[in-house]
């Protein structure tokens, strides 16, 4: 039988792989601290995957997380991780600035910074968006950001998960409590000098920043060094991994990225 484990896979998941999340939302994912060892045996995994979260941890850990991959993958199994591609947003938004289209450029600028530097849940990144939803005319910039990343600011979807959310929290009461911690973490901060609290306190939700950036260069060097063989470079819609379920996993039914297109998709070997 086939063993595919997917790592920090947030509401993105298929219900006969093996799906771990640091914040489960359904019955189909385990929880785990996904920074400690994993709760897998030795070489169980025909596929391991990952999308997004390798920028969240902290730079020193992620050759740990890296090798607890490799510890779980199978001899001629398979990794495939996905994640912003550092080389792509900086061309793209050097290309856009000397272009002048200053808006696109302020929006690449904006979402490389504020992913890493915010101090409330959404930063900058979630009030622009909110503001792009508030004025219909910016219909074009809402394209390009989906083109870009995925998120869909369609009004009405977003009114749509809105609800969703609200439908979730009454169905999970471990959600409720998690809101409960968030307010008494406040509370407890109150304590705090203010001076102190403004420069080096965040109340963004785990796995919300990101803790550093990548090209391809530097993840290729990671995986290398965790024993890795064969690292290539793929697309959202091409793997060398034998039936792999793009959907959900990286695209929409409608043929779109599902992380966009600043996204890289990097394969690797255990041999």
């Amino acid at each position: 039988m086939k063993i595919c484990v997917n790592i920090a896979c947030g509401d993105s998941y298929l219900v006969n792989w093996l799906n771990f999340d640091f914040s489960p939302h359904s019955s189909s994912v385990r929880k785990a601290n996904l920074l400690d060892r994993l709760p897998l045996d030795n070489e169980v995994a025909d596929v391991v995957y990952s999308s997004h979260f390798i920028e969240h941890i902290p730079r020193d850990m992620v050759s740990d997380f890296v090798s607890e991959c490799h510890r779980i993958t199978k001899s001629g199994g398979h990794l495939r991780i996905v994640l912003p591609d550092w080389q792509e947003l900086c061309t793209t938004y050097l290309t856009l600035r000397e272009g002048e289209n200053h808006e696109q450029a302020d929006f690449l600028l904006m979402e490389m910074l504020d992913q890493c530097v915010r101090r409330f849940p959404g930063g900058e990144l979630g009030a622009y968006y909110k503001s792009l939803q508030d004025d219909s005319v910016h219909i074009e910039m809402i394209d390009f950001v989906y083109s870009r990343t995925g998120h869909n600011l369609n009004t009405s979807q977003e009114n749509d998960l809105e609800h969703n959310f609200w439908e979730r929290l009454i169905a999970n009461p471990k959600r409720i409590l998690s809101k409960l911690e968030a307010y008494y973490v406040r509370l407890i901060l109150t304590l705090l000098p203010s001076a102190f609290r403004t420069q080096n306190v965040s109340l963004t939700e785990v796995g919300e920043k990101h803790a550093w950036m990548y090209d391809y260069y530097t993840v290729k060097q990671i995986l290398l060094n965790a024993g890795y063989k064969n690292v290539q470079r793929m697309t959202a819609n091409s793997s060398n991994i034998p039936d792999f379920p793009f959907d959900p996993l990286d695209m929409y039914k409608n043929g779109m990225p599902r992380k966009g297109s600043e996204s890289m998709y990097i394969e690797a070997i255990k041999v």
